[in-house]
């Protein structure tokens, strides 16, 4: 590696580091991507094109259902701070519409919904671990979506508990996003290049 390349070279400044959620939130941006899990700032794996492609489908399709209708608002790769010591970046968030203005600063309720594409690295820790804290702090729907084993789940709250429901044929009915159906066979086909 030459000098001018090794000078170019940057490492995450924060990964190790224990911290509260307003000290992580206070953090300067240093290109890196980062989520606070048990007051230790961790490392985000950067996003492969295959994972953009499966992230863009499905806030293109929320994108153009809330754009016609104004009932909430989604966001991709947004902090949620969940409590003091765990904040997660999820892949979507989307909030109702009367909790928007109450959030526009950071988002510091449990969203209405969250969708996780998961990571093979990760699959354990996006569909169990975030999958349980999502359940515990009352997300009411939960999506992970994992594009290389062709698997799209989806949870519901129910009585604080998640219930896996079935889509009804092609198309997922969400109640969180009333009216919204996400269109699978579109889905499925960001899964390949």
């Amino acid at each position: 590696m030459s000098v001018a390349a090794k000078a170019t070279v940057r490492h995450p400044r924060y990964a190790g580091l224990r911290m509260s959620a307003d000290g992580y939130r206070a953090l300067e941006d240093d290109g890196f991507r980062y989520e606070l899990i048990n007051g230790v700032v961790i490392l985000s794996p950067r996003p492969t094109p295959g994972h953009q492609s499966v992230l863009f489908e499905v806030s293109t399709q929320l994108g153009v259902f809330l754009h016609a209708h104004a009932i909430g608002r989604a966001y991709p790769e947004t902090d949620v701070r969940l409590d003091d010591d765990l904040v997660y970046r999820p892949d979507i968030v989307f909030l109702r519409a009367e909790r928007v203005r109450d959030n526009w600063e950071c988002i510091s309720v449990p969203p209405d919904l969250v969708v996780e594409i998961v990571s093979p690295q990760y699959r354990a820790f996006d569909t169990e671990t975030k999958k349980s804290d999502y359940e515990r702090f009352g997300v009411a729907e939960y999506w992970p979506i994992d594009p290389d084993r062709d698997e799209i789940k989806f949870y519901r709250l129910e009585d604080g508990k998640y219930r896996e429901v079935g889509p009804t044929g092609d198309r997922f009915a969400s109640e969180v996003i009333a009216g919204f159906e996400l269109d699978l066979p579109a889905l499925r086909r960001s899964f390949e290049p």
